[in-house]
Formats: C-alpha cells, sequence, structure tokens
C-alpha cells in the first residue's frame, strides 16, 4: 500500500543506480542540515538567554524605579513628620495630634518607610548626625544617643534623612 514504508527516504531513480556516490551526497547533506541545525538551535539559546536577562534587568529597574519614587515621596513628607513630632513635644497630651501623626505614620510605613534614631542605641554616624555632645555619668552611654532632635527616616538600606541627635560622652573624673 501507498504510505506504508514513511520512514524510508525518497531516492530518485538515477540516484538509486549511483549507489555509493549518492550515500556520500545524502551523508554530506546530512552533514550541512546537522551543522545548520546546530546554529539555529545555538541562536534560539542566545535569544532566550537576552530575553530572560532582558526580563531581569527591566524587573530590576522597575524596581529601582519603585524604591526612588517612594523615597521622592517620603522626602515631601518628612518635613510633615517633624511638624507633628514637634507638636507632640510641645503639647503631649493631645490625643487628636497623636492619632493623626500615628495615622501618618503608619501611611509612610506601608509605604517602606522607617522612622529609626533611640535614644540609647549606639550611634552609628551613617544613620545619625551628631549635634552635639553631652556628658554622660554611666561608661556604658558613652557614643549613645542621648536625645534625639529630629528622627530619622529610610527606606530598606537608603537614608532619607539622618536622624539628628545628641551622643553621650562619659568624662572619668579623678579624685585627689
Amino acid at each position: 500500500m501507498l504510505g506504508d514504508n514513511l520512514d524510508e527516504e525518497f531516492i530518485p531513480e538515477d540516484e538509486a543506480d549511483a549507489g555509493p556516490a549518492a550515500i556520500k551526497r545524502l551523508r554530506e547533506r546530512l552533514g550541512k542540515a546537522i551543522e545548520e541545525k546546530q546554529q539555529y538551535l545555538e541562536g534560539w539559546q542566545r535569544s532566550k538567554a537576552d530575553f530572560v536577562n532582558l526580563k531581569r534587568d527591566e524587573e530590576s529597574r522597575r524596581d529601582l524605579t519603585q524604591v526612588r519614587l517612594k523615597a521622592s515621596l517620603a522626602e515631601d513628607l518628612v518635613p510633615v513628620l517633624d511638624s507633628f513630632e514637634m507638636a507632640l513635644r510641645h503639647a503631649p497630651d493631645n490625643k487628636e495630634l497623636a492619632l493623626l501623626n500615628k495615622q501618618l505614620l503608619d501611611a509612610v510605613k506601608k509605604m517602606g518607610v522607617e522612622r529609626f534614631g533611640g535614644i540609647g542605641e549606639e550611634f552609628d554616624p551613617h544613620k545619625h548626625e551628631a549635634l552635639r555632645e553631652i556628658t554622660v555619668e554611666k561608661p556604658e552611654q558613652e557614643h549613645t544617643i542621648v536625645s534625639i532632635e529630629r528622627s530619622g527616616y529610610s527606606i530598606g538600606d537608603h537614608i532619607i534623612r539622618p536622624a539628628q541627635v545628641s551622643v553621650g560622652h562619659f568624662v572619668t573624673t579623678t579624685k585627689s
């Protein structure tokens, strides 16, 4: 029946008589086809790798842009946060003001903004700006934050603004 031998390759009659010469030509054509297939495969693999790299780079750029936008917005909100902080220092019993401050802090926290700079923390020149040194009584308070003038803010590792602090300085007194 027609089509029963699908695995057999059609060989024209003039090539069938040639024998070994025809087989040699077929092997050469097969070799060229294999080389061509390999070139196409390598090109496809390069294209796929380039596409994967492009996707990764684009995602990285998008993440960086998002962090920059958040930092820009946070930089605009920092003066408002400072105003609330100063107002609460002068009116610590004002519950409405405290509630508004908490809502604003929660909103910026959702954006990834963190407030830092607490009394008793170790002074870190990358995160804190020392405004003055204050003499302390205990040696363990040396090089720690004694008071906070303005809180610091960050998004991840990016410092939006360093905390402005007073740093403890222990002085030994010698009795005669």
